[in-house]
């Protein structure tokens, strides 16, 4: 499972995010590897230092193999480049998605690379359905364009439930189910999907926070 970085007010500290989320590294390791206070990366990540010492970026800059000038937004880092952003929805919001895609301004998008449409999107993890693989808090980045297959895991509504529900789809003899993974939700066991229930993506990534 990868991580993810979110896209804050600081240049450095989206670049920052990128590069942890793209060596698979957090916060407290980083500091642990060069040696500097794990409070001075995490304000740097989280953009609450705007300008942060040569002394606090040179060695973060020589971890990632990249000059002060790349780190700082003013030279670009080819390899990192590759990476898009989709913005981040509340779960309320799927169910409309991407209908309204353009009516919102997003202040909050998710790095990924992974290969999504233009309808791509990225949601936060509020329940424990899907323990111990996916823990509550991880971020999901899900397509609507992309087509589902057995024991994918997909987003889906149900006819009789309000919201959008996180799932893994299983296909048997033409029928779909949706199965929770959490032993706490054993009871429930499989839902079997009717003809008026619908599977509104499908997830291609999941990410955990890179920063502590």
């Amino acid at each position: 499972m990868t991580k993810f970085a979110v896209m804050k007010n600081t240049k450095i500290g989206q670049i920052l995010n990128r590069l942890m989320a793209d060596q698979k590294i957090r916060v407290t390791e980083l500091a642990r590897r060069i040696n500097l206070p794990q409070p001075t990366i995490h304000r740097i990540a989280t953009g609450a230092c705007e300008h942060p010492h040569l002394s606090s970026l040179k060695p973060i800059a020589n971890f990632f193999s990249i000059n002060v000038d790349q780190l700082k937004g003013h030279e670009p880092i080819p390899w990192l480049d590759r990476a898009s952003k989709v913005p981040l929805l509340e779960w309320d919001e799927i169910l409309y998605w991407p209908k309204r895609k353009d009516e919102k301004i997003y202040n909050e998008f998710i790095l990924t690379d992974a290969v999504i449409g233009k309808a791509g999107y990225a949601l936060k993890i509020i329940d424990a359905s899907m323990d111990p693989v996916f823990p509550r808090n991880t971020i999901l980045i899900a397509d609507p364009e992309k087509q589902f297959k057995d024991r994918s895991f997909v987003i889906a509504k149900l006819a009789n439930y309000p919201e959008a529900i996180f799932r893994q789809l299983l296909v048997d003899a033409g029928d779909r189910y949706l199965k929770p993974l959490s032993p706490d939700f054993e009871q429930y066991k499989m839902t079997r999907l009717n003809n008026n229930d619908k599977i509104l993506s499908v997830v291609v990534q999941a990410k955990r926070d890179c920063v502590d």
